[in-house]
């Protein structure tokens, strides 16, 4: 089956469509990019959304759904089935995992990446250097179902382990570990673990007992990042690690 590209839609140089793959007219294709069979890119949104900016070097895997109204940064690397809804704001060299979903006016900083069955309420806002981990969800409605709006809030190098849920209006501060199967709410201060009974300590006090590996994470992951990013790493770990002791 043929790709269908509008005409009007802007195409850099170099992209690659698989089979079945649909581009609305107010699409914005970098350079580079690679987008896999039967992805939909400018899907329509409810109401008015502007176009669809796709960044250089993208790769969509099959079935994924980018609708209009989104600004996606650079590297974009997505698994299969993910959808991306309308006037989300995204940053460099976000990863996202098979079948996981952002829900639209969202705000999302760079490097951040999400793993499988991510669920990311509308209007969650998500800081640089962010994890959040397969089956964690971000909510907005402290009252379902109503009109009522108030959406989580997730700092700079914040891990959210699997299974974790960020109540609406949740504020997580900078560096903190969201534990697996975890309930966040309210305002969490920097760097600190937030367990099943609530936070439990400041995230120096995670360590992995065989390999004397602690957090933050940032001195001994830091590896898995690009060279242009180490020195913002460097820069936002000593922060987080100046707020710790201040804390003391």
């Amino acid at each position: 089956m043929d790709a269908m590209i509008d005409p009007k839609a802007s195409i850099g140089a170099n992209v690659r469509f698989g089979a079945g793959v649909r581009v609305y007219a107010n699409a914005e294709i970098g350079d580079n990019c690679t987008i896999g069979d039967f992805c939909i890119l400018g899907h329509p949104g409810p109401g008015e959304n502007g176009p669809l900016k796709l960044g250089a070097g993208a790769t969509v895997r099959s079935h994924s759904v980018l609708y209009e109204g989104s600004t996606i940064g650079p590297k974009l690397e997505t698994g299969h089935h993910i959808v991306i809804r309308e006037k989300s704001q995204i940053g460099e060299n976000l990863r996202v995992g098979n079948f996981s979903d952002i829900e639209g006016t969202c705000k999302i900083g760079d490097f951040t990446r999400l793993h499988g069955y991510a669920h990311v309420g509308k209007g969650t806002q998500i800081g640089d250097f962010v994890w959040l981990f397969s089956l964690t969800t971000t909510m907005n409605d402290p009252l379902p179902p109503s009109h009522i709006h108030d959406p989580v809030t997730i700092g700079d190098m914040v891990t959210v382990c699997v299974n974790a849920q960020c109540m609406p209006g949740t504020r997580i501060g900078r560096g903190c570990l969201i534990a697996a199967g975890a309930l966040a709410e309210g305002e969490i201060p920097e760097g600190q673990i937030v367990g099943r009974n609530g936070i439990e300590g400041p995230v120096n006090f995670a360590m992995h007992m065989a390999t004397r590996t602690r957090h933050p994470w940032h001195k001994h992951f830091a590896d898995a990042y690009p060279d242009h990013a180490q020195d913002r790493i460097k820069a936002l770990g000593a922060e987080i690690e100046a707020a710790l002791l201040a804390a003391m």
